[in-house]
């Protein structure tokens, strides 16, 4: 099947993805819905911008220059190959740049399961990222390894769904490699009635400690974008940068009422009447 999602033509191939996926023929030439927008956003006219920032290495300059480097999760090292001898102590990440979920948490040194993941992160790179996606930003990145270090364990990842610079949600992930949860939040940190591709977390959910800076920086990084997914995590210390994300589930997310994926359509069309009668932002970057 990922064969042929690959060998259709764009549009075609994310319809029929859609039906698949979630049991409905999308409109793409008159996207109403979430969903719809993003496939849209993906037969767009190619917005130079986005490969920058979806890479995991330069986007940290973008982030730095609009909101300082305080934020930042540091990169301990970046290449095409992984070196014979882990470069920094345990422990660490390493991730490829363009792309998500290929990366290999290292809590302490083990020369063999190194060896392994240098040829693993050989295939990294050499492969694209699901071309049957359509996620075309992806694949335009210069393609490198990074190290980070670890800066904790199952860490509640917040995720600001911003629209036109504003935040109208916030997801929180918990228990990514365990028992994934995920529920929502408004600004004002009052649960959303829906749940998307996960169960809704159990229990009840406290505001994360640096919630308000945390929404000020995600409306400074998401203005001029007509939606922008914004990452963060919570520490003691302040708020840590993750990724911006343009295409949540690869717009394949199944929302729990249906209802949900229009009325965050209909945010999204709010978003741009708002954008529309405010002044221009510069959004370029010295590369």
């Amino acid at each position: 099947m990922r064969a042929l999602y690959t060998a259709l033509p764009a549009k075609q191939s994310l319809q029929v993805q859609s039906l698949k996926a979630l049991g409905e023929w999308p409109n793409l030439d008159r996207p109403t819905t979430f969903n719809e927008r993003l496939h849209a956003l993906k037969l767009a006219p190619h917005d130079p911008l986005l490969p920058l920032l979806a890479d995991k290495v330069r986007v940290k300059d973008w982030v730095a220059e609009r909101v300082g480097r305080d934020v930042l999760i540091p990169t301990l090292w970046s290449g095409k190959v992984l070196p014979a001898q882990a470069p920094c102590d345990t422990p660490f990440v390493v991730k490829a740049n363009h792309s998500s979920g290929w990366n290999a948490f290292i809590r302490e040194r083990d020369d063999a399961a190194w060896q392994r993941l240098r040829e693993t992160s050989v295939t990294w790179l050499q492969d694209d990222w699901h071309p049957y996606l359509h996620e075309w930003w992806y694949n335009d990145i210069e393609r490198l390894l990074l190290i980070e270090p670890m800066i904790g364990e199952n860490l509640n990842d917040y995720k600001f769904f911003c629209f036109s610079g504003k935040v109208r949600a916030v997801q929180v992930d918990a228990g990514r490699f365990t028992d994934h949860q995920r529920s929502f939040f408004d600004a004002d940190w009052k649960l959303l009635p829906f749940a998307f591709s996960y169960p809704p977390i159990d229990g009840a959910v406290p505001a994360p400690r640096h919630l308000a800076r945390m929404i000020e920086l995600a409306e400074t990084l998401s203005a001029g974008f007509a939606f922008a997914r914004i990452d963060f995590y919570d520490l003691e210390a302040g708020p840590r940068f993750g990724e911006i994300t343009f295409a949540p589930e690869a717009g394949f997310g199944r929302f729990m009422p249906r209802s949900a994926d229009r009325m965050l359509g209909e945010w999204w069309e709010e978003g741009e009447r708002r954008a529309a009668a405010a002044p221009d932002r510069d959004l370029s970057i010295a590369v």
